[in-house]
């Protein structure tokens, strides 16, 4: 009976084996790929930044329909804290086949949408509260699949995946970059090694510190320029005029979610920032609503019964002199302004002629800083706010015609 039990289970390990190449065999036949092995959840927690976790089908309005094919990518980052964590991104592949030396690629980054895992890009559907927002660089990537370049969109760190989301904060975005091309580059071999960084507002920010000259890029790869559209600065300096601002009405509750944002994001990198919120720093309305940044995004935080009904002035508490002081030194330090742009890399921003959230001004003296270094930047204002810089019509065209110059992209 031994004997008979033994020799069943070899002829079923056979057969199974036999499956598993048959399956393979087909999936390889289908896509051209062989799919990416998941290892065990303890190897995934020892391995390094860029690291592939899971490739999985992007689903519902995350699926871009110019995209060839559209896939979620969970991959590890050095968060701000230095440690290795999960993160989440898109990539979207064009549907032309891959040139000799692989896709050229354009890494992203998306507008504010929030710091809760909802509100992740790569996870939208029709019902998402932050709908608009999470999809608002569709057309940008339309165009760029259309004329046969990749687009990677990473979710930042802290956005569909466990931990806070540093908003705002440089090199924590650029981490987020840097990481998921490493990562999307093991899991699709197609991609090539030229690539540009693009992003609007906090998109925009991320950008511009991906190619700062202190931060490292991926092994192999060549950077070919930057793109910022209406990244937002001197955010400090607008914190010191809200502050003030004793009502919320007028859309004002809008500008007191960015600013519990903001919040949020701080205290990721400053501890004592962080233990100071529920210790005078904010008040006891400020505190209670501090849970809603990891389950609302940005619409749901700009709400009367959020964050949106409370007036800027009402934010701080019996410390908020100290506590905004603080605060508004970890901006400084984050904001574009304070980035040394890598050496002969083109830069391009486009600005919106009424942008409320990143004034005209305000991005002027960007642009003249970093030209006073040297850079070599591209600087285009439209007639429009900060949504519709991005949009057909505006900057959308010739900043992707600008991008496919970088990559050396020809469009017939």
């Amino acid at each position: 009976m031994a004997g008979r039990l033994r020799r069943g289970i070899r002829m079923l390990g056979s057969v199974g084996f036999r499956c598993s190449i048959a399956v393979l065999l087909i999936l390889l036949s289908i896509t051209g790929t062989v799919p990416e092995p998941l290892a065990s959840p303890a190897h995934h927690r020892k391995a390094g930044p860029g690291t592939t976790v899971r490739v999985s089908a992007a689903r519902s309005d995350a699926v871009v329909p110019a995209a060839g094919r559209a896939e979620v990518i969970t991959y590890r980052m050095r968060s701000v804290s230095g440690r290795v964590v999960a993160a989440t991104g898109l990539m979207l592949l064009p549907r032309t086949a891959a040139p000799v030396g692989g896709w050229p690629f354009v890494v992203y980054n998306h507008v504010t949408t929030g710091a809760a895992d909802s509100c992740a890009p790569s996870r939208v559907r029709p019902t998402s509260e932050a709908h608009e927002l999470m999809t608002r660089g569709d057309a940008i990537a339309t165009r760029l699949l259309d004329a046969g370049v990749a687009v990677l969109r990473p979710d930042f760190e802290g956005i569909g995946a466990p931990g806070p989301h540093p908003y705002l904060i440089g090199r924590s975005l650029a981490r987020s970059v840097v990481d998921l091309v490493s990562a999307a580059r093991r899991a699709e071999p197609r991609l090539g090694r030229d690539w540009v960084v693009a992003g609007h507002s906090e998109g925009g920010v991320g950008a511009l510190w991906t190619a700062s000259a202190g931060q490292a890029l991926p092994t192999g790869t060549h950077l070919r320029g930057a793109v910022a559209f209406t990244p937002v600065t001197r955010t400090a300096d607008e914190l010191e005029l809200l502050r003030h601002v004793p009502t919320a009405a007028g859309g004002i509750g809008g500008l007191s979610a960015i600013a519990a944002l903001i919040i949020g994001g701080a205290a990721t990198v400053d501890p004592a920032l962080a233990r100071s919120l529920r210790r005078g720093a904010l008040s006891p309305e400020a505190v209670r609503l501090l849970p809603h940044l990891e389950t609302r995004c940005l619409p749901g935080l700009g709400a009367s019964d959020s964050w949106g009904g409370l007036a800027p002035a009402d934010i701080p508490g019996p410390d908020g002199d100290r506590f905004v002081s603080r605060l508004e030194a970890v901006m400084r330090a984050n904001d574009p302004a304070a980035v040394t742009l890598r050496a002969g890399l083109p830069i391009r921003i486009d600005a919106g002629i009424l942008d409320a959230v990143a004034p005209l001004p305000f991005t002027e003296a960007l642009v003249a800083g970093y030209r006073a270094q040297g850079a070599d930047v591209t600087y285009e204002r439209w007639l429009g706010g900060h949504p519709e810089v991005v949009k057909d019509g505006y900057a959308a065209g010739p900043a992707v015609a600008w991008m496919l110059d970088r990559l050396g992209v020809e469009v017939s």
